[in-house]
């Protein structure tokens, strides 16, 4: 668990100094408080953070075969990595320690790239192979863990689990890629397949890059996809529910539980259930009674100052994040311990609340965005979860983009299934595990979601249609014997009272914004005319101004950019 960061010169073996990668790891410093390594050979050259979660003082990184041939590093945790051991024992390979790294070295030495298939936990790789002269980049089935790509005008190759690890390099350009800031704009988010800095890369869930030396550059090939439609019985999702939350506490003791809304108190009644002492939680604002029903040992972490929280944010995250939440994710996430676990999710993937939504938005169809080719589902999809909001603030392409982002992951069959493979493809990597992940690492903690646990996944893609369209959700009815008939719902954040409140000096600061109007790529004087209504008293405006806000400041610390006057 931790950072990597590395340079590949795929042409010729140049060089590589030491101190490049290391500052490129420096600079995610805070997701390994707990040590640092670093490795080069001719035309290579690896770097590490390490957050001490497994493995013990000997566990460091990167981490090399006795004879030289291969190194590797991870950034995550291998959940099975004590079960692999053993198998790689039995083949005769010997270990130096308990580290989860030393099972991705050895593995990829005894499986090749096959050993993502054997791997279960959240996790990005990077193995050299001097023998072959190849560069292996890997990434998750679902996306929990980061990586970013980009090529040098030198003609090498970057990595880093972080943005800020690329941005080390002195070669870097920086440029801003306007499609990624539209699709921000419209989601919320950046989405996964793009970044703000046009020529970075983020390599796909259930993906791999294999770089040869002296060979052209073959894009990224998928390892891992979302499974077909099954037959799985509705009455299994509580037994599947439990051991996916076995699964994401692992060994790690204690694990703090983050509660909010549903998803998090499943997880908080489950881990209860499983543990004969109390859980330890953590909650910003009210927890909804779930730490005394299951007498957890609780704390509550208060927001504190919203101006310098926003600072925090746009540090931690890089990219712009639109969602409020995690304001208080970063919080709760601080001073929980070095392993974290909420229900991160679940609303995605069990709630049923937004199909519910898209159906109503499917039956009346009324989007205005259709694109040649695209079916009437997929737009009224987008409509639903809200894609469009801030498309007339936009002068550039950003609104289609994301229409085509959505074709291009849509399936076929049923459309609320459809819809919900999309989020899975889309919403989830780009927004949920981002959010996670980024909190979890600026507090130098690992976040655990049991509802991004592939195995929960897969099963839950196999339940009937019929079950995500009950009246009740999936969740609650699977929950019904542990949490009140009530279902749970996260704190709603008052993002209209900060607006006007303890942030209204920044509002005021974004409307006289030299940088959104130097860009062009804004229409100024309508989000003049939202701010003003906004502090007329109308709130319909706060989402869209919340993401302007968090935005200006990213583009500001990414680019240097004049900020607001």
């Amino acid at each position: 668990m931790g950072a990597i960061a590395g340079l590949f010169h795929p042409s010729t073996p140049k060089p590589v100094d030491p101190a490049r990668v290391r500052a490129m790891a420096a600079a995610m410093a805070h997701r390994g408080p707990d040590g640092a390594g670093e490795w080069t050979a001719p035309g290579v050259g690896f770097a590490h953070r390490r957050l001490a979660v497994i493995g013990g003082a000997a566990a460091t990184q990167p981490v090399a075969t006795a004879d030289l041939r291969y190194a590797a590093m991870l950034d995550g945790t291998i959940l099975n990595h004590a079960a692999l051991r053993d198998e790689l024992r039995a083949l005769g390979h010997r270990f130096a320690g308990e580290g989860d790294a030393e099972v991705v070295l050895h593995g990829f030495a005894a499986w090749g790239p096959s050993l993502l298939e054997r791997l279960e936990g959240a996790f990005a790789i990077a193995v050299h192979d001097a023998a072959t002269q190849t560069l292996f980049l890997a990434r998750d089935r679902l996306g929990a863990k980061p990586l970013h790509l980009a090529m040098l005008p030198d003609g090498a190759l970057i990595f880093a689990s972080e943005l800020k690890g690329l941005l080390a390099h002195p070669l870097l350009r920086r440029v801003p890629d306007a499609a990624a800031v539209g699709g921000y704009l419209a989601l919320g988010y950046v989405p996964d397949d793009a970044c703000v800095i046009a020529g970075i890369e983020k390599l796909a869930a259930g993906h791999f890059l294999l770089v040869e030396r002296a060979r052209p550059l073959r894009g990224a090939r998928r390892w891992w996809g979302l499974p077909d439609a099954g037959e799985a019985p509705a009455e299994a999702l509580l037994p599947e529910l439990r051991a996916a939350v076995a699964r994401g506490a692992g060994a790690a003791r204690p694990v703090a539980l983050l509660l909010g809304g549903l998803g998090d108190a499943a997880v908080v009644a489950l881990a209860a259930e499983a543990s004969a002492k109390a859980v330890p939680t953590v909650g910003v604002g009210d927890d909804g009674g779930v730490a005394g029903r299951f007498a957890t040992a609780h704390r509550h972490a208060a927001l504190g100052d919203l101006p310098a929280l926003l600072d925090d944010l746009v540090e931690a995250f890089d990219e712009p994040c639109g969602d409020p939440a995690a304001l208080a994710a970063i919080v709760a996430a601080r001073g929980s311990g070095p392993v974290v676990m909420s229900g991160a999710g679940a609303s995605l993937l069990l709630e049923g609340g937004r199909w519910r939504r898209f159906a109503r938005r499917e039956r009346w169809r009324r989007w205005r965005w259709t694109l040649p080719g695209l079916g009437a589902a997929e737009a009224d999809y987008a409509l639903a979860i809200g894609a469009a909001e801030a498309s007339e603030l936009w002068n550039a392409t950003g609104g289609r983009a994301v229409m085509q982002r959505f074709a291009a992951v849509w399936g076929g069959g049923d459309p609320l299934d459809a819809a919900l493979r999309t989020d899975l493809a889309t919403r989830l990597p780009g927004q949920v595990l981002t959010i996670a992940d980024r909190a979890g690492m600026a507090a130098g903690a690992e976040w655990r979601t049991p509802f991004a646990d592939p195995r929960l996944v897969t099963f839950v893609l196999s339940l009937p249609a019929g079950v995500q369209r009950a009246r009740t959700s999936p969740l609650v009815g699977a929950m019904a014997r542990y949490l009140p008939a009530t279902p749970v719902a996260a704190p709603l954040l008052p993002v209209s009272q900060w607006l006007r409140g303890p942030l209204s000096a920044e509002v005021a600061r974004l409307e006289r914004s030299r940088l959104l109007a130097e860009l062009g790529w804004f229409d100024t004087e309508r989000i003049a005319a939202e701010i003003e209504r906004h502090r007329g008293g109308e709130d319909a405006q706060a989402t869209l101004l919340w993401r302007l806000l968090v935005l200006e400041r990213s583009l500001s610390r990414l680019f240097g950019w004049p900020a607001s006057a």
